[in-house]
């Protein structure tokens, strides 16, 4: 604790007197908010759809010990694998070994901000699994190592001009490209990823009780490509994406796409309901929905049932 501590405050003194680092955020930041304040004043009723999600996320965690396994009972009707996890470490053991199952070796994902909570990538890379972001702004600070500097805009603190030269140096691409000539370069580089990749890995932006089904939400159709073209696909999803009824989404997911990018509906919103069914030509073999019991609960010993659980006092909304 103290080294990170130590780290932290050197990194925040280097980047606090950044003057081009300020710049590009400064930047970046206020098109960012600019965008997300447009589109929330386009909601008439914003404060009374605020108020009802309160009460819907509320009743979830009042009725817990009866949503999940509703969600876990209708998600294995059509062929689905649920796996509880308590903490990160066993989160990460299973996917592991459903991955050793399977003898995988590459795996796909899209963004997921609870897989960058346990440090997925790291630990599959410490087991020899190679692990490929393919949202672009992920991709590009897994280029270069780093983490995400934004839960929406992962390379927010970045300028094209560092994007440019990133691509130069990696992939020998001209060292003034445009945007849409990066973005045309990625598309080239990821599609290989897709179409080869043993496993594709997602998070989830709600777990939907009465339908077992898992509702994604994107702006770039990567996540329909993670999860369409490899044979196993793996959803990591904390249980405070629970919501009762796919009806809901009605009101979640415009409330979702105003407060994350401004937008009145963002551009791919997919339920996936289970792995490939007979007679239908796409999807994963297996789908598994690794569900990560976060804070969110205050739970009895490790071995203990998921519906023994005790809710803490914890506003989601």
């Amino acid at each position: 604790m103290t080294k990170f501590a130590e780290d932290f405050q050197g990194a925040a003194e280097e980047k606090a007197f950044d003057l081009d680092h300020r710049r590009i955020i400064n930047f970046n930041i206020g098109r960012y908010h600019t965008a997300v304040e447009r589109g929330l004043s386009k909601l008439a009723t914003l404060e009374a759809s605020k108020r009802k999600a309160h009460a819907i996320k509320w009743k979830v965690m009042e009725n817990l010990d009866k949503l999940l396994p509703e969600f876990e009972a209708n998600f294995q009707k059509r062929g689905g694998k649920v796996i509880w996890a308590n903490d990160a470490e066993e989160a990460n053991d299973e996917i592991l070994k459903i991955i050793r199952k399977a003898h995988a070796k590459t795996v796909i994902k899209s963004k997921s901000m609870t897989t960058e909570e346990i440090h997925l990538n790291e630990f599959l890379g410490e087991h020899q699994i190679e692990s490929v972001e393919s949202d672009l702004g992920e991709y590009i600070v897994q280029l270069l190592g780093q983490k995400p500097y934004h839960i929406v805009t992962p390379a927010m603190h970045l300028s094209k001009e560092d994007i440019a030269r990133l691509f130069h140096e990696k992939f020998g691409t001209a060292p003034d490209s445009t945007p849409e000539q990066l973005t045309l370069k990625a598309r080239e580089l990821l599609r290989e990823k897709y179409t080869t990749a043993d496993v594709g890995i997602t998070g989830g932006n709600f777990l939907i009780a009465d339908t077992g089904s898992i509702a994604l939400t994107e702006n770039e159709g990567n996540a329909r490509l993670s999860t369409t073209f490899p044979k196993i696909h793996i959803a990591i999803v904390g249980i405070e994406k629970l919501i009762p009824s796919v009806t809901d989404l009605d009101l979640f997911w415009p409330l979702l796409a105003t407060h994350g990018t401004g937008q009145n509906l963002t551009v791919y919103n997919t339920i996936l309901g289970g792995p490939r069914q007979p007679g239908e030509t796409d999807g994963p073999e297996e789908m598994y929905e690794s569900c990560w019991i976060t804070d969110v609960l205050t739970c009895l010993p490790k071995k203990s049932n998921v519906r023994d659980c005790i809710v803490s006092g914890v506003e989601l909304v």
